[in-house]
């Protein structure tokens, strides 16, 4: 996570959206197009695809083609992304949600493309060397046929939502929810792909396994967790002052790790176990689900959220974050993990809005607040075994259920709510 000034937490890092792009794994991908079939480089299928290249508006199922495992770093174009009529509805709710969606989707994507573009030209600009992990992101998101993959993913993921069938959403809540999933499941299928093509240099250990994010490990005791029904906190032990670096501190948190990542560990295994995944299947599951535990989770609930806009005051700052890790069953998938992320800021007395520092460089003066403000975000994450990618079985991470409220009541006014209320897609 980012570093702030001292005595202030902020929702999300300075400037534009820090976003975490990823490519999918070697797969059928989803694309919507009106002009000829194009493979994920940007150029037309090769022959013999058996793809017709003339077509209406529609979700169609566009294979690789050889061109694109030579890269496609040049496939950017300038065309706007294309999304399909929907079919004719009796719901006008539903209508309405994915008419707004289009465009919280072309916008989305068009910030994540700037972006790109923007950072690419400051660093050749600067003379600096971009990392290989930074210049897969630039190829992945100024890449027009990967975007238009994007955009049609996050349409399906609107469609499948059952809160855009029964009641009106804003677009605020339609681009968290577009943000949250496009990003977990970005970070999830970013394990799948080769070394040289990875977005993340995410670290893994672990007791059991060596799939545990190196991030859960070292901020655990930060955290309430709940496994399987079974509670792992180290809230009662100090967090400052003298106690910081005392020897039985570290100590007593080098036990809670231990013990956690074990448990942890050990019920990630039987889950395995009983679903019958291959040795390199449940390696990519475990760093999966960690790497939601750690601050990639949080940083995912930041993007597109209405509480990452303020900035709090460290005074009197409680703040909570929790993790519960369970089994769930559905008809459709069987059995898979439930992970619910939970952050919540509460005591704090002063607030900056990001916008105002954003509009006015320098200006940085906090507002008072009432102790009764708050930031609360939520989400449910499930993870599911899929079919096999490769040489392993590919891993689904789903968001069913999400919340994000910000609600900050000004000392001298009335108050100044920003609500997003729970969706279920």
């Amino acid at each position: 996570m980012a570093q702030t000034a001292p005595g202030w937490h902020r929702g999300v890092l300075s400037g534009m959206p820090r976003f975490a792009f990823c490519l999918a794994p070697r797969e059928t991908l989803t694309l919507v197009s009106s002009q000829p079939v194009l493979g994920l480089c940007g150029r037309p299928l090769c022959s013999g695809s058996g793809q017709e290249q003339d077509m209406e508006l529609s979700v169609v199922r566009v294979p690789k083609c050889s061109h694109c495992n030579a890269g496609d770093h040049g496939a950017s174009g300038e065309s706007e992304l294309i999304l399909g009529p929907d079919p004719l509805s009796s719901n006008s709710i539903c209508q309405r949600n994915i008419l707004v969606a289009k465009g919280v989707i072309r916008d989305v994507y068009a910030e994540l493309e700037a972006h790109c573009a923007e950072e690419r030209c400051h660093c050749e600009e600067s003379g600096l060397v971009p990392a290989r992990q930074k210049l897969n992101i630039w190829a992945t998101y100024t890449n027009k046929a990967r975007l238009q993959r994007f955009a049609a993913d996050s349409m399906d993921f609107v469609r499948q939502n059952a809160d855009c069938r029964m009641r009106i959403l804003s677009s605020a809540q339609l681009r968290f929810l577009i943000l949250l999933q496009h990003f977990v499941a970005e970070d999830t299928s970013d394990f799948y792909r080769p070394e040289a093509l990875r977005k993340h240099q995410d670290a893994f250990e672990g007791v059991l396994t060596d799939g545990v994010n190196s991030q859960l490990v070292k901020d655990s005791h930060r955290s309430e967790f709940s496994v399987d029904g079974r509670s792992f906190s180290l809230q009662d032990l100090p967090q400052h002052g003298e106690d910081e670096r005392s020897e039985d501190r570290r100590h007593a948190i080098a036990r809670f790790q231990t013990e956690f990542i074990m448990a942890l560990e050990t019920y990630l295994l039987a889950f395995c176990s009983r679903r019958g995944l291959s040795p390199l299947g449940t390696r990519r599951l475990v760093q999966a689900v960690t790497t939601q535990m750690s601050q990639a989770g949080l940083a995912n609930l930041d993007r597109g959220s209405q509480a990452a806009r303020y900035f709090v005051g460290s005074n009197g700052l409680d703040q909570r974050t929790a993790y519960n890790l369970s089994t769930m069953h559905s008809d459709d998938v069987g059995d898979s993990l439930k992970l619910t992320i939970l952050c919540m800021k509460t005591g704090f007395s002063q607030y900056l809005e990001k916008d105002e520092i954003l509009k006015m460089p320098g200006v940085d003066y906090p507002k008072r607040c009432m102790p009764a403000s708050y930031l609360y975000q939520y989400a449910t994450l499930r993870f599911t075994p899929g079919p096999f990618v490769d040489n392993c079985e590919s891993i689904f991470c789903a968001v069913l259920d999400a919340l994000d409220e910000a609600h900050i009541e000004p000392r001298n006014g009335p108050a100044h709510s920003l609500v997003e209320d729970e969706v279920t897609p």
